[in-house]
């Protein structure tokens, strides 16, 4: 979670030409947060890009924005994705001489899953993929890695929160002007 802060002769002079007139300042201030997210969005992929190799399209999708009430939110998916949305070591189905290994790099390398197989459901042989067992003798599942969601939970670097408050006060402040110019 990221606080953003309006900047003191900026919400001064909010104050001293809205008064108590509240709804005008909340519009600008969800104009801001939405600019400011969108912001935030952006870095984030990045970051997810640079600490995994995943295929392109994954990522774009699964971010969604939320803003309401004077909070804005970055919705990540929380579902986990499947194992052949990255890039993995041996991608086609074939006898594997040693153990079978599955590469979803985020920073501690290549993890090696002794227990994997390729298979499909018998319902449909189209889905083929890679099948892991669990406990369980007869129970076995597609091989799934982090969400999005996880992917995305990292703490932002400090030049990403000084960004974004820079973005914040930035667009507070011209859409404010803007709003003066209207009166």
């Amino acid at each position: 979670m990221i606080e953003i802060e309006i900047e003191n002769d900026l919400n001064e002079k909010i104050q001293a030409f809205f008064g108590r007139e509240g709804g005008k300042v909340n519009k600008l201030l969800d104009k801001a947060l939405r600019k400011t997210t969108a912001y935030i969005n952006k870095n984030v992929k990045k970051e997810i890009k640079a600490n995994y190799e995943v295929f392109p399209g994954l990522v774009s999708p699964g971010m969604k924005m939320l803003t309401k009430n004077r909070e804005s939110t970055l919705l990540a998916s929380a579902k986990r994705k499947d194992i052949s949305d990255f890039y993995v070591s041996n991608m086609s189905p074939a006898r594997s001489k040693s153990k079978l290994l599955a590469k979803v790099r985020k920073k501690n390398g290549t993890t090696e899953m002794k227990t994997m197989f390729w298979a499909f459901y018998k319902n449909n042989t189209s889905k083929l993929g890679l099948f892991i067992r669990n406990r369980e003798r007869n129970h076995i599942a597609r091989v799934k890695s982090a969400s999005s969601f996880q992917m995305a939970n990292n703490a932002l670097s400090e030049d990403v929160i000084k960004g974004a408050n820079e973005i914040f006060n930035k667009s507070l402040e011209e859409a404010f002007r803007k709003e003066l110019d209207n009166v």
